[in-house]
């Protein structure tokens, strides 16, 4: 549900990345942040693979998610590992998608209903992000060193 005082995305994002570092356990607090215009990146060390929420303006959605845009072979093998743990991801993120995207990329997100960047949508979309980290970067860590 949306409500409230539409923002700016300089704003929304800033908003977004103060609620997601103090709701993150301790132990994942200290990540990477850029921003560009409506899509911010969150990482951990490795920038090729980042959690991203990117506002689609025209589809009147937000995409949270894992992306993989590093060299095709690391996306493909990282799309191939989270394909077999598909099950244990969609355990703590239902409504999760893992599917090749653009330029050899692929990604593992999820849309939510975000007409406006307002402060029910921050608040949602720190919360899924959030769920995204917390499940998925144990994994992407033993991906990583495999």
């Amino acid at each position: 549900m949306q409500g409230g005082t539409v923002l700016a995305p300089v704003d929304f994002f800033a908003g977004l990345r103060a609620r997601l570092r103090s709701g993150l356990p301790p132990a994942l607090r200290k990540f990477s942040y850029a921003r560009r215009g409506r899509l911010v990146k969150v990482h951990f060390g490795e920038p090729d693979f980042h959690y991203e929420a990117w506002h689609h303006t025209g589809a009147g959605r937000l995409e949270v998610g894992l992306h993989f845009e590093g060299l095709t072979a690391d996306n493909e093998r990282l799309f191939d590992y989270f394909r077999t743990r598909m099950v244990e991801v969609k355990a703590h993120l239902p409504h999760a998608e893992l599917e090749p995207w653009d330029r050899g990329w692929t990604r593992l997100y999820e849309t939510i209903p975000a007409a406006q960047l307002d402060e029910a949508v921050m608040q949602r979309s720190a919360d899924l992000m959030a769920s995204y980290i917390v499940a998925l970067q144990p994994l992407l860590e033993q991906a990583l060193q495999d």
